[in-house]
């Protein structure tokens, strides 16, 4: 289990360092942009694409770390009716749902990127397929959390009153 976690926290601190770079490199193009329309009266043709797409990534990628740290929009009612096994059980349904799902979006996803692989961007002239990517990737990191879940539901100690210790997610606030 320790070995699980160690991955799941590097992929983590990964996606996070990833992501910040990524909202750094939006601003600064946006900010760049202003500057080359309004201050030079000419600005940068591709920025505002690039910007676009690199959002699309943060968002498929930031979707995967708030699925390791359990943050995502969620109604928690079952959450504090249901005790003890139960709960573990609800879990457990609620992560094998999420996963045939995200498989689902996976599959398609993978098999949509031939046919967006001979279009090209306006500006920057480059394939669509490597946007489109971000969302099978950001669907398998989802499958990757989901599945961590899971083998802590079943691996995590134990503690007194029968029910599994599970770890508060790392940057949750919880």
């Amino acid at each position: 289990m320790k070995v699980i976690r160690s991955i799941s926290n590097v992929t983590g601190k990964i996606l996070e360092a990833f992501i910040v770079f990524l909202l750094m490199l939006m601003t600064a193009l946006m900010f760049a942009q202003f500057l080359g329309r309004f201050i030079f009266k000419n600005g940068i043709f591709w920025a505002e694409e690039l910007s676009r797409f690199t959002m699309v990534t943060m968002v498929y990628l930031g979707a995967g770390l708030a699925c390791k740290n359990n943050e995502h929009i969620r109604i928690t009612i079952l959450d504090e009716v249901i005790k003890g096994p139960a709960n573990k059980v609800l879990h457990l349904f609620i992560a094998i749902i999420s996963i045939v799902f995200l498989t689902a979006i996976a599959k398609y996803g993978f098999a949509v990127l031939p046919i967006v692989s001979t279009q090209k961007s306006a500006n920057m002239q480059i394939t669509m397929n490597l946007v489109y990517m971000m969302i099978p990737i950001g669907s398998c990191i989802m499958i990757f959390y989901n599945l961590v879940e899971i083998l802590e539901l079943f691996l995590a100690p134990k503690k007194d009153g029968g029910e599994a210790v599970k770890p508060a997610a790392e940057g949750s606030g919880k």
